[in-house]
């Protein structure tokens, strides 16, 4: 039998965020005993991730996000910036050899995209669908450095609009898949972050961001609970992946694993909080 672990979190500090992710696919990389583990969390803060190679001088305006008390992290995945605010965000890490994700970055995709419906399902949104190509924003002239401006594979829309964005990093023995479950958002503080080539530029991406873009209050009509959708996405996502789950925190050498990443990126994070 398949045997997971559950980890639930309340909203934390972006820094925090991104290093527990980062040390679960360090311990999965040289453990070979790691169960594939599922985390579920949220945001304290306004706070701007940024791809692991994204050029943070060249597409963020760092002094913007001090003035606007917006705090930026580094990712330990690709992609480009993204802003948190009342979202929840999931994260996957697991070994490559699993049968489930042994099938490359694209067939993990979608496997955990499957699980994420189920997880919109739970919350009675039954509309959704598994974009299977690139679609729009892909292109050098399309480019911009916010990363729901674009569509991937396996990413997830409702009404045609994207409502999930994911990214996967993958190493010779693991994989850490995580992404954001948009609740609300404010199109206009984002973009009032990132740098453009000129105004028209700025102007179009920012149309075209709300135009293909939705939340999960867009989509009830009303306000949805951080810890409702955590909820939901926890049973959806658990019954999906079959076996036996097993709700436990980080172990000692994954939360002091963590804390020394919190420590290094400080040098280069940009907490105003």
């Amino acid at each position: 039998m398949n045997r997971w672990r559950y980890i639930e979190d309340d909203k934390q500090d972006g820094g925090w965020n991104m290093a527990v992710d980062e040390a679960l696919l360090r311990t999965c990389e040289r453990d070979a005993s790691f169960v594939p583990t599922l985390r579920l969390y949220g945001w304290k803060r306004p706070t701007l991730s940024i791809g692991y190679s994204q050029p943070v001088e060249a597409e963020i305006d760092l002094e913007r996000c001090r003035e606007k008390k917006v705090d930026w992290v580094r990712r330990p995945t690709g992609g480009r910036a993204l802003l948190h605010m009342e979202e929840l965000t999931y994260s996957m890490v697991g070994p490559v050899t699993h049968p489930l994700f042994s099938g490359g970055l694209k067939a993990t995709f979608s496997v955990i995209s499957q699980a994420l419906l189920q997880g919109l399902v739970e919350l009675n949104i039954g509309d959704a669908h598994i974009n299977r190509e690139k679609q729009y924003g892909t292109t050098r002239q399309e480019r911009s450095p916010a990363c729901f401006a674009s569509l991937n594979h396996c990413e997830i829309t409702v009404r045609e609009r994207k409502l999930i964005g994911s990214a996967q990093r993958r190493t010779q023995q693991a994989f850490l898949q995580h992404g954001s479950v948009l609740i609300a958002t404010d199109h206009d503080l984002f973009h009032s972050l990132l740098i453009y080539r000129d105004g028209v530029a700025v102007n179009e991406s920012l149309a075209k961001l709300k135009a293909s873009t939705t939340t999960l209050n867009e989509i009830a009509g009303s306000a949805v609970a951080f810890e409702a959708v955590r909820d939901a996405f926890h049973m959806g996502m658990t019954a999906h992946f079959d076996g036996a789950w097993t709700t436990a925190g980080l172990t000692a050498a994954e939360r002091d694993l963590a804390e020394h990443l919190l420590e290094r990126s400080r040098t280069i994070a940009g907490t105003v909080g």
